[in-house]
């Protein structure tokens, strides 16, 4: 069994597997650090608030619009963006081993990569839609990062990595009523201010992934 998964017609399915099994690793030795891997990849790309905007031509707005798109059937509503990932590396990798192992039973060879890879994805995808609604309807309520995000200005955060500029924000966290942890990106609200490492600033409003924060009152 090991033989075949590891056979060369096998290999991206092989390496997505095992992609997998990396980020749930990471999302469980964060869950014991007290650190939600998940939500601040979710924080990144925060599918729901991407806006891609142009003023070119309208080659550009056309590609654009399609992007959008794209972007808006791959993100699943309610579901984090990490639990998207795991769900299409695991459909993709089972649908490689699924369709290579026919092709060899019923036809006695294999797909060469070319045709196998993008068959594969085009196999996977109405899975991966189709498991990533169940998710969000079934298991993933409205208590979500993307609704928690709401209620997020005003609360105090520290700067934990970096120092945080107009347009370079830096990773803050803080933890909520709860005691979760949060992760997010910020960057001033006045274009002169900049925030080190360990200042204390206060979330005035979410722009796309990223918050816009000022000093206490009190500092």
């Amino acid at each position: 069994m090991i033989e075949y998964l590891l056979e060369p017609y096998n290999a991206p399915f092989f390496y997505a597997f095992a992609v997998l099994l990396v980020i749930l690793g990471l999302e469980l030795f964060s869950l014991v650090l007290g650190f939600g891997f998940s939500q601040f990849i979710d924080n990144i790309f925060d599918g729901g608030d991407i806006a891609l905007e142009t003023d070119i031509d309208s080659d550009v707005e056309f590609e654009n619009g399609f992007i959008s798109k794209y972007i808006a059937w791959i993100k699943v509503k309610n579901v984090p963006v990490l639990i998207l990932l795991i769900i299409f590396l695991a459909t993709f990798s089972i649908t490689g081993f699924m369709l290579q192992s026919l092709s060899n039973k019923f036809f006695e060879f294999t797909l060469p990569l070319i045709a196998a890879i993008p068959a594969s994805i085009l196999i996977c995808l109405p899975l991966y839609r189709w498991v990533a609604k169940t998710l969000g309807t079934k298991l993933f309520k409205e208590e979500t990062t993307a609704l928690f995000e709401s209620s997020f200005v005003g609360e105090e955060v520290e700067i934990v990595i970096g120092t945080s500029r107009p347009g370079f924000p830096a990773e803050a966290k803080f933890k909520d009523v709860y005691g979760q942890l949060h992760y997010i990106m910020v960057e001033p609200e006045d274009s002169e201010t900049e925030f080190k490492q360990g200042t204390k600033v206060v979330l005035t409003e979410k722009k796309g992934s990223t918050f816009k924060a000022t000093l206490p009152i009190n500092k």
